[in-house]
């Protein structure tokens, strides 16, 4: 199988980031087709009603009570009996240099695309997937907007694999975003890029 070259330069990713955060999202849907996948759902602070499964809608509602006045849950909120519903399909990410790159403290077991193939303790730009810059545009654009990000993405048509629904929201203690969580779930829906919240 053929992939299109996945390194891009920081500068690049900090682009497409600053667009994702404006919601100008062509020249990410570019860069997904030079991945070799469709253009991806994208958006921002979705309503818990437009969350696609129980699981999400959770997810969003445990953070959205964790973090109370403030933009972001606190990383000790991270329960795991609390969340023990979801906790195969969460990854935490500590943000590294204002989000230059993640490194991860948690992959969830139900997100590995092989058994047994833990990312814990990785760095994002370490690991191999046609579909890192897309993780990497996603995570860091969280990481200046601050709020919330729902997105549906396919990958290569021939990975043969799911659609994956992903919910990432900010964690920290402070004014910046210290960690990221991600809830990443095997879509039910087929690919809909007319959400009611986009």
């Amino acid at each position: 199988m053929q992939f299109e070259e996945t390194s891009f330069s920081t500068e690049a990713l900090w682009d497409r980031a600053t667009e994702v955060v404006r919601e100008d999202y062509c020249e990410l849907d570019l860069l997904l087709r030079k991945l070799g996948s469709p253009k991806p759902t994208i958006g921002w602070n979705p309503a818990m009603e437009s969350l696609p499964g129980d699981q999400l809608k959770y997810f969003l509602d445990w953070w959205d009570k964790a973090r109370g006045a403030d933009f972001a849950a606190s990383p000790d909120a991270v329960d795991p009996m609390e969340l023990r519903s979801i906790l195969g399909h969460l990854a935490v990410l500590d943000v590294l240099d204002g989000g230059e790159d993640f490194r991860y403290r948690l992959y969830g077991s139900a997100i590995m695309n092989e058994p047994g193939k833990d990312l814990t303790g990785l760095l994002l730009s370490d690991i191999w997937t046609p579909l890192r810059a897309f993780f990497s545009v996603s995570y860091r654009a969280v990481v200046l907007r601050k709020e919330p990000l729902y997105t549906q993405h396919e990958p290569h048509h021939s990975l043969k694999m799911q659609i994956w629904d992903r919910l990432i929201l900010p964690l920290s203690n402070g004014d910046e975003v210290e960690r990221i969580i991600v809830a990443i779930v095997p879509s039910k829906t087929k690919p809909s890029y007319k959400k009611d919240y986009l």
